[in-house]
Formats: structure tokens, sequence, C-alpha cells
């Protein structure tokens, strides 16, 4: 069958560890290019080691692999080497892979460069990490990777900087999202709903943090900055931390009203960028999350770290600002009052907030991605 967009039907391979799109942005991103590419006419097979739980679905269809070894790194390194003998048995036209792997025909590490992650952290190379870096370095370095989708300037600035022999195998696609989704979500409603899930009632400003690794993200920092505004009116929502316990009782320690602090391992995207009135994300280091993306679409600021790579679509002050990612609890408590400020004086501009994500359509987007799979495959006929 021939796919919609007029070229031959491919059967398209990703590579990942679990097939579940509830998991994270990189899963949620991999998910949706699936589906587009089943919509036009492709075949998408997905090798990993498990699915999604029972009862939930996800596009493509699963093949599952094994690995085995006593330690972690033998682990990684033989999930690794599964999944490309599969695909390969498979016989794939393309291969797209957001986990570390030594070879694939298109990588999209949603994470940007695994080195990178580590020097943030502090962590040195150690077990499955040191086997991450050999597997990275194949990939980039050595040309393992035929092609390269970097979702941000930023990561492409990663791997040039730690990875220069990458260069001519980059492109650069940001991130984009379903805009129509978010830009006609009811702002009432959402906010009403937070208030209600978050155990609030009046009509405090609502704060929100969004990520997995709250660590990473600089949650410890914002609620710093927070102890610090304790006199004005405000609750915050943290979604995403699986340790949501842990993070309660270290907001607990700082804020004197604990109640005002709300961590949720999981949250609706839609309802967390269209209830909030302000996002904040200090991240030490985030390649593009698409949380400020949405946030943007649904009219919400944001005020994002210098190390978060979807900074690149702020270009107003409407939309929020981007702070220095060394910046002080005391500094980042200001720039946060400011925005309250702003918010109760009610000069808020949707409509220029939601103008940040101009061009970066779902559709857009995942075309985007469709013709960097077409291309490789193109080139691969031709070889």
């Amino acid at each position: 069958m021939a796919s919609t967009s007029g070229q031959r039907r491919l059967r398209v391979g990703f590579l990942i560890d679990r097939w579940d799109p509830r998991r994270g942005g990189a899963e949620r991103a991999l998910a949706t290019l699936a589906t587009w590419l089943e919509a036009r006419g492709h075949e998408v097979l997905a090798f990993a080691l498990s699915g999604p739980p029972p009862g939930q679905r996800a596009p493509g269809t699963l093949v599952q692999v094994q690995t085995h070894g006593l330690r972690r790194s033998t682990r990684e390194r033989n999930l690794a080497r599964a999944l490309l003998e599969a695909s390969e048995m498979m016989r794939c036209d393309v291969t797209v892979g957001i986990r570390h792997l030594p070879r694939v025909d298109l990588y999209w590490p949603h994470g940007g460069v695994h080195a990178a992650t580590l020097r943030e952290l502090g962590k040195q190379p150690r077990g499955r990490h040191r086997a991450f870096l050999a597997l990275e370095s194949q990939a980039l370095d050595e040309g393992g990777a035929r092609r390269i989708v970097c979702v941000s300037e930023l990561v492409r600035q990663e791997m040039l900087d730690i990875y220069p022999n990458s260069a001519s195998r980059l492109i650069v696609v940001p991130n984009g999202l379903d805009t129509e989704q978010f830009c006609s979500a009811d702002r009432g409603a959402a906010r009403s709903r937070l208030l209600e899930l978050s155990g609030g009632a009046g009509t405090e400003p609502i704060l929100t943090f969004v990520g997995r690794n709250a660590e990473l993200k600089g949650l410890a920092l914002l609620l710093e900055s927070l102890a610090g505004l304790q006199a004005r009116p405000w609750r915050l929502v943290v979604a995403g931390p699986p340790d949501a316990k842990r993070w309660s009782r270290r907001a607990a320690a700082i804020i004197d009203h604990p109640k005002r602090v709300h961590v949720t391992p999981e949250l609706d995207p839609v309802l967390a960028a269209a209830g909030s009135d302000l996002l904040v994300l200090p991240s030490r280091r985030d390649p593009c999350p698409l949380v400020v993306l949405e946030a943007l679409a649904a009219g919400t600021p944001v005020l994002v770290s210098s190390s978060v790579g979807a900074k690149e679509a702020i270009s107003d002050p409407q939309q929020g600002r981007v702070f220095p990612v060394e910046i002080k609890p005391r500094d980042l408590g200001r720039l946060i009052s400011e925005q309250l400020d702003r918010i109760e004086s009610g000069s808020v501009d949707r409509a220029s907030i939601a103008s940040a994500v101009d061009g970066r359509s779902l559709d857009a987007w995942m075309q985007a991605m469709e013709e960097q799979v077409l291309e490789i495959a193109c080139s691969t006929d031709v070889g």
C-alpha cells in the first residue's frame, strides 16, 4: 500500500526501552510520530522490552526483545544489541532511536547529550552510565547514527561541543505540539479543576512546575524561592515526580504552610497548561520540554532558565522571562513576584503569549520528522 505522502510504504522501526507513551516527553513524542506515520500509510514496529500496562494502548505493533546480564551496564549493552538485531530481522527500512544505541538510521535524543546530563548532575560515568557514554560516542562521534535530529538549538550546540564529528549529520527540528488543543482549552474550567485537585478553593495565583526529574529541573531552587514569598497569595502544583511523597516532605520543611504545595506524579497536560497562571522551570538542563510550549499555547506565561531549550520560543516580555541557570533563590523570587504583580493586575495578553508557538503546530512538527525518515529511506535506496 502506498503512503498518502506519495512515497512507498515504509516499515519504520522504533527502538526504545519501554513502549509506554505515559512515561514522559520523549515517549509521548515518539508515540505521536508513530500515530502520524501510520496515518500516512507507513507501518510502525516498536521494538522494546515491554509495552504499555494492561488496559492501555500505544500506536504501532510491539515487538518485544529480551536482555540479560548480571550487571546493569551489561544489560544495557545487550539491550542495544537485541534491539538492533530484532529490527534487522524484521527488515525495517528505517530505524528511529531515542535510547542509547551504537548505530541507528535516525537518532532523536530528547534528553540531548548524556555526557552533558552527567556533567550537570555532577555524576561520574560509572556502571550503566559508562555504557551509555560508550554507546553515545559510537553513535555520535564515530558515525553510528546516520542522522541526528536535535529538538532545539541548545541540543545542537551540545552535540557540537562534545562530539564535533557529528556536525555534518545534525538537523534541528524544534519540538511542536497540538496548538489547537491547547489554544482552545477553557482556562476558567481548567483553573477550577486544578484548584480542586490541589486542595485550593480561593482566587490565589496557581504556579506550576512540571517534570519527572525534579532535581535536575530545579524544584528545590523553586521551593527556596517561594519560601521568601510566603506573605503573598499563591499555590504551587508540582506534576511529574514519581517520588511525590518525598518532595511533599521537602516542601513541608521549607514552606510554612505546606498545603500551599501540591505534588502529584501525574497530571493531564492540558489541565497543567491551561489551569496555571505561571509555569516556572529553573532547570539546570532541559533540552526542549514540551510543557513550556504547551503553557505558552494555552496563554500561560513562563519563567525558564537559560538551560531550557524551549527558551527560543520566548520573544516578548508578555510571554515570560529567561533567567541565568545560576540564579539565586532571592533573585528568582523577585522574578516570580513581578509576574504575580502582572497576573493580579490583569494585564496579561493571552494572545501575545500564544503567538510564541506560531508555526510549531503538531502537523508542521510531524511533517518535518516524516521528511527526515523519507530522506533516509531514499538515500538507502540510492545507495
